[in-house]
């Protein structure tokens, strides 16, 4: 049962406790912790048979029965089912022993020419980082 109508029936009882017996309650704990609802519940009906208010022992049976109804699971954002997706499609599309990944590309200046901004040096042997300094001599404008 959603939990709007688990604390519309606590916020019931609570009135009705209020008003006949001058017992306070927390409507959002009695909603959301089965003991405590319980507890309400078995004074509630010692009231109601004590008293005679045959309305608490009704309101008791709804709290009770709601309690023992399992929350339905929450309806995840629209967003984090979306961002699931995505991940899942990843996962799916990632690359196998029969498909080259991303990393696995040649990435030789022959395959790409060099841009003309400073390339990277992460990861390079000292040799390659000596062709980068000699490759690397002053350039003028215009000249």
């Amino acid at each position: 049962m959603p939990s709007n109508e688990k604390i519309a029936i606590a916020a019931h009882l609570h009135v009705l406790l209020r008003r006949k017996t001058g017992r306070v309650t927390d409507t959002e704990w009695m909603a959301t912790n089965r003991d405590y609802a319980l507890e309400i519940t078995r004074f509630a009906r010692a009231k109601a048979a004590e008293d005679g208010h045959a309305d608490l022992g009704v309101w008791a049976d709804k709290l009770e029965e709601t309690m023992a109804t399992p929350d339905a699971r929450p309806q995840l954002p629209l967003v984090k089912r979306v961002a699931d997706a995505v991940k899942e499609r990843r996962l799916a599309a990632a690359p196998g022993p029969d498909r080259p990944g991303p990393l696995s590309v040649d990435t030789e200046e022959t395959v790409y020419p060099e841009s003309g901004f400073i390339e990277t040096t992460f990861g390079d042997s000292e040799a390659q980082r000596e062709r980068r300094r000699e490759a690397a001599a002053p350039r003028y404008v215009k000249g």
